[in-house]
């Protein structure tokens, strides 16, 4: 994450040029590569009846993401319109509220089990 800054700023400084994009597009990889495997680790710890995997379990966000990022980043290298496309629509799907914590805690809360 200590290269974003860099990398943003290189590809704001040299837009659809094919490194500073397959760059940008790489450590955002990286970034959500990580994430996803920190998120796997902690669930794989909490065990499978913990309330962390009822609430994470399918990260479907957290796949896409690793999966979007890298057609972006392979993208650059021919297309880098494409690249900054699938950019664009991560950063508007990550800002979409993810509601799995509400609805978990109202399930529980209508079972009667939440304190």
């Amino acid at each position: 994450m200590s290269l974003m800054p860099w990398a943003t700023q290189w590809l704001g400084s040299h837009l659809f040029a094919t490194a500073p994009t397959v760059v940008y597009g790489g450590v955002l990889l990286m970034c959500s590569l990580s994430y996803y495997l920190l998120q796997t680790a902690v669930l794989r710890q909490a065990g499978r009846d913990s309330a962390l995997v009822a609430l994470f379990g399918r990260d479907l966000k957290g796949k896409l993401s690793v999966a979007t990022y890298l057609l972006a980043t392979l993208s650059g290298f021919g297309w880098p319109a494409v690249s900054y496309l699938l950019l664009t629509i991560m950063a508007v799907v990550w800002l979409i509220p993810d509601t799995r914590i509400e609805r978990f805690y109202q399930q529980r809360a209508t079972q009667g089990s939440v304190k």
